[in-house]
């Protein structure tokens, strides 16, 4: 599990540069690149997705080491590949000279931070709730994992893309199972999760709320959503988070791996968006239409931004 990267693989792009694994030293950093229109054959997309797949079987068996995540890009007919700058333990090693069996498929480069599920840790709200849960709830809330003390913090996404419930993300079932709002009313319990493999949570509300359509849109207003369908390369969206509020971005790539801490995430969606801690399981969406959950991204903060799909 040790090997040292092969020559072809540091030869496979000017994008490596690795140098704790093989690649030449002082490399000048750059970042993954941008995917552009599809120039593959399908014989070359069979491939790329073979390889894919190997590389994600990997992650999901818990042996991707410091690779941080990887996706198609059809414009390079290569999987591009994140790999945690300085990264040299076994499993690292291990991935990339995978991914170096094939340097005419692949295509990698260092990053900066790893990646992280974006729930936050934070302080309980100091205002006392006044009977049980009522009012109406906006997706792109702030829910919390308690009432006191030191609590976690997501957020809420769509309401209603299935009927009657809120959605957020998966890694904050992992966390609680009970959500209150941010002045401390009891919004609901989960009812179903998924994370790792997917990052989607799905809350049954408390009596006496109502799930209005639409989310907030981070200036004192709220921005209908009539529908729902999956993120495209290329489209334009924004995200409401807890801590970010409305960031918008570009969505980069998707069918995404993210090897988060946690496990394996697969099928995700890559944005150029920002976001942070806080901001997990918030609504994207393409003007009206909702296209996503708020997933990670750098630990830390910052861009891009994964979003699952709505696709639970």
């Amino acid at each position: 599990m040790s090997h040292p990267a092969p020559k072809a693989l540091l030869a496979a792009a000017a994008m490596l540069m690795i140098s704790t694994l093989g690649g030449p030293a002082g490399a000048t950093p750059v970042t993954i690149p941008r995917p552009h229109a599809a120039t593959c054959s399908t014989t070359q997309m069979d491939h790329l997705r073979a390889l894919q797949g190997q590389l994600d079987q990997l992650a999901v068996n818990r042996q991707a080491g410091q690779a941080q995540y990887w996706y198609i890009d059809p414009g390079q007919c290569k999987v591009s590949i994140a790999v945690l700058r300085g990264a040299g333990d076994a499993f690292t090693r291990e991935f990339v000279t995978i991914a170096g069996d094939s340097p005419d498929l692949t295509a990698i480069a260092e990053v900066d931070h790893a990646v992280s599920s974006w729930v936050a840790r934070v302080p309980a709200p100091t205002s006392t709730p006044e009977g049980r849960a009522a009012g109406t709830f906006h997706g792109g809330s702030p829910i919390l994992s308690g009432t006191g003390g030191s609590v976690y913090e997501c957020t809420g996404g769509f309401n209603n893309y299935r009927a009657g419930t809120v959605t957020t993300a998966g890694h904050c079932a992992a966390a609680a199972s009970t959500w209150y709002d941010a002045t401390g009313n009891l919004l609901g319990t989960v009812s179903d999760h998924e994370f790792p493999g997917s990052d989607w949570t799905v809350i049954t509300p408390a009596p006496g709320w109502t799930l209005a359509d639409d989310v907030v849109n981070g200036t004192g207003g709220t921005t209908p959503i009539t529908g729902f369908a999956q993120p495209q390369p290329g489209q334009s969206v924004c995200g409401t988070g807890a801590t970010s509020g409305v960031q918008c971005g570009t969505i980069i790539a998707t069918n995404v791996t993210v090897n988060y801490p946690e496990g394996a995430v697969l099928g995700l969606a890559e944005s150029s968006q920002t976001g942070n801690g806080g901001d997990s399981g918030g609504p994207v969406y393409a003007k009206t239409t909702g296209v996503g959950l708020i997933s990670g991204g750098p630990a830390g903060g910052g861009s891009p931004t994964f979003i699952q799909p709505l696709n639970f």
